[in-house]
């Protein structure tokens, strides 16, 4: 690929279109691991759009895609995320969001290779915006260039986050280290239901920091380049470095704030440290 940050903005922009055409006419609704995690038939054509644009420049390239569904419709390779190159998308990031009509749901397209993101792109549907970055290139909104914030206390920080599907003891522990937070105090917690909108958030300074647990490669892969590119620290929310295979979540923030919410996070989510 000669230009991957041209072809994750292109990719997540096609989806886009397909996304904002559809808006008023989702079609049928249907649930996946549990009653609250949704997919609509908008989530699998934009998914279509995506591979097909990324095919048009690249006929060989391998996927990643959260919609099964997406393989066979747009003749798409399935990939590995270990691989020497693949592509990892999600077509609606924030089903629930767009479901509702909620603004708060996304595009995310993330090229990785050996694992690591290097490229990625992710477009916020309901305000045709697009933040992309590619390793060594810095991050752009709209081509603008953007840098995460520089709060250094808790105090003075605004943090995203998400919640889980399982809303059994992986809620409690959420629910723990959220009333955690609020006590800190920190200025506030936002969430909007797309992870990857998440990320771009702390990329651009809109919030200082995001943590979630239980998060697929395809949530965060695009946003994981898109922060670490904007200045951010990325690691998983025990902190190591973050990888395909992470399955502790995600935390993100400026490295002056980083340390302080993963303390935190561990602090009070002790007590579920054997919940994933």
């Amino acid at each position: 690929m000669r230009d991957e940050l041209e072809a994750v903005i292109a990719a997540a922009q096609a989806g886009a279109g397909v996304v904002r055409d559809r808006a008023g006419d989702i079609g049928q609704v249907r649930s996946k691991s549990s009653a609250t995690d949704l997919v609509t038939e908008v989530d699998i054509a934009a998914g279509v759009a995506v591979v097909s644009a990324i095919l048009e420049r690249d006929p060989s390239a391998c996927f990643v895609v959260e919609e099964e569904e997406v393989y066979d419709l747009a003749g798409a390779k399935r990939g590995e995320l270990d691989a020497a190159e693949v592509w990892v998308i999600d077509p609606v990031d924030g089903t629930t969001s767009f479901v509702h009509g909620f603004p708060g749901y996304s595009v995310s397209v993330a090229l990785l290779r050996d694992g690591r993101p290097v490229a990625g792109g992710v477009t916020d549907v309901p305000r045709d915006v697009t933040v992309s970055a590619a390793e060594g290139r810095g991050t752009t909104l709209d081509g603008r260039p953007v840098r995460c914030s520089e709060t250094s206390r808790l105090e003075d920080a605004l943090m995203v986050t998400g919640f889980p599907y399982d809303r059994g003891a992986a809620l409690d522990r959420q629910l723990a280290v959220l009333a955690a937070f609020l006590r800190a105090p920190v200025h506030g917690v936002r969430r909007d239901g797309s992870a990857a909108l998440d990320c771009c958030h702390v990329a651009t300074g809109r919030a200082d920091g995001f943590w979630e647990y239980g998060l697929q490669p395809w949530d965060t892969a695009a946003g994981v380049v898109i922060c670490r590119e904007a200045g951010a620290r990325v690691t998983d929310i025990g902190g190591r470095e973050w990888s395909p295979s992470s399955d502790s979540g995600i935390l993100v923030a400026n490295p002056r704030l980083h340390g302080l919410m993963f303390d935190l996070i561990e602090t009070a989510g002790s007590a579920f440290a054997n919940d994933q």
